[in-house]
């Protein structure tokens, strides 16, 4: 029951409109003010099931089993070539350069859907005209980023926090004001290349609105980080869970699967629910207005739709998913994870929203002064 009302709380938040969203939503990405409408991209609807050639998959690192890509070919025929991003800034700058060409699918994030259809950068394919689209679960299909599902079907889903070690950490961390101050005994820590959800966070601890432009709130979030800045290992999302679970970094930020799973090899890792929230996001399958291989690209979403496949995935990635059938095969562990179930009476887990270009343009320079 537990694990039932969890979901039930994130599926509801998934949904919220862009209009609806409470005030504790993340800001990564902008809107091209002067970018395409809804449906520019050309509309394809027609399902052809492929049976040999390649599809080119575009997604985040670490996060497709190949154990999928060995059974797709066999289950198909066709070739799975996959390569990797590591936010989702990286995505949208290669479909920008390549005007939505050089992959077959992508693996965008709410938010970043939103910004890739406006501009024409997503092909329009609705998720129910696929032999599988009705495996969606009901609460997945009106998702504020994409009403219907007319560009993408679900993949994963999770949340943004940190975690540290309590063998090592000798403090209770409970918020982000904690991470961006840590205790001596944490030692250096690890943070993600990701401008959303480094700012966000940022802004979360020093009390600032999302998609600011108050010069004060900016400010005190560009002043956190460079006093944060010496205490930072890291600034790299790739080999996250693998720092945490080896014992090389003690305090990090962290995507709750990969949290997870360097919990199986390190117990004494807590993953924090912070006082200030976090982002709740969900990654979707989505095809760009430029790929070649379509019908490769529609056979194989319509194929992670099948629960037995995407459940290797939600094993394998410790994330969960909005497709139906999957909780039947998800493993006790997972099932069961403090880092996956959201504690009772915590509603402070909203999804991101995209901020305005000239909103973006603020935390981009807020990052980039961090980074550099």
């Amino acid at each position: 029951m537990r694990n039932a009302l969890r979901r039930s709380r994130i599926a509801a938040g998934l949904a919220l409109t862009a209009t609806g969203a409470l005030a504790l939503t993340a800001c990564g990405g902008g809107i091209s003010e002067g970018g395409g409408a809804e449906g520019d991209a050309k509309a394809s609807t027609e399902y052809v099931e492929a049976t040999s050639g390649e599809v080119n998959l575009y997604t985040w690192s670490d996060y497709y089993p190949e154990e999928l890509i060995k059974k797709f070919k066999d289950d198909t025929g066709i070739t799975l070539n996959v390569d990797y991003f590591d936010s989702n800034e990286s995505l949208e700058a290669k479909l920008r350069a390549s005007d939505g060409a050089g992959y077959d699918v992508v693996v965008p994030s709410d938010y970043m859907v939103q910004i890739l259809a406006n501009d024409g950068l997503l092909l329009e394919f609705d998720s129910q005209s696929l032999p599988n689209g009705g495996n969606i679960k009901d609460d997945f299909m009106d998702v504020y980023f994409d009403e219907g599902r007319k560009y993408t079907t679900p993949y994963l889903y999770g949340t943004t926090s940190f975690m540290y070690d309590t063998a090592v950490v000798d403090e209770e961390l409970t918020s982000w004001k904690d991470y961006f101050n840590p205790p001596e005994s944490a030692g250096q820590v690890g943070i993600m290349n990701d401008q959303s959800e480094v700012v966000t966070s940022a802004l979360r601890a020093t009390g600032g609105e999302f998609c600011t432009t108050d010069g004060a709130e900016l400010q005190a979030a560009q002043d956190l980080l460079t006093d944060f800045k010496p205490r930072v290992d890291t600034i790299n999302s790739d080999g996250i869970f693998e720092r945490l679970a080896n014992g090389e970094q003690a305090m990090a930020m962290v995507w709750n699967g990969a949290g997870h799973r360097a919990m199986m090899d390190r117990p004494t890792l807590k993953f924090v629910y912070p006082e200030e929230g976090l982002t709740l996001w969900q990654d979707n399958f989505a095809i760009p207005s430029g790929a070649e291989n379509i019908d490769q690209a529609k056979t194989f979403i319509n194929w992670m739709l099948e629960p037995e496949n995407m459940a290797v995935a939600v094993n394998y990635q410790a994330y969960d998913t909005g497709v139906e059938g999957v909780d039947e095969f998800m493993s006790e562990e997972l099932a069961s994870s403090e880092a996956l179930n959201i504690p009772e009476g915590y509603d402070l887990a909203q999804p991101v929203q995209p901020c305005s270009n000239e909103e973006l343009s603020n935390y981009t320079k807020i990052f980039e002064t961090f980074r550099g």
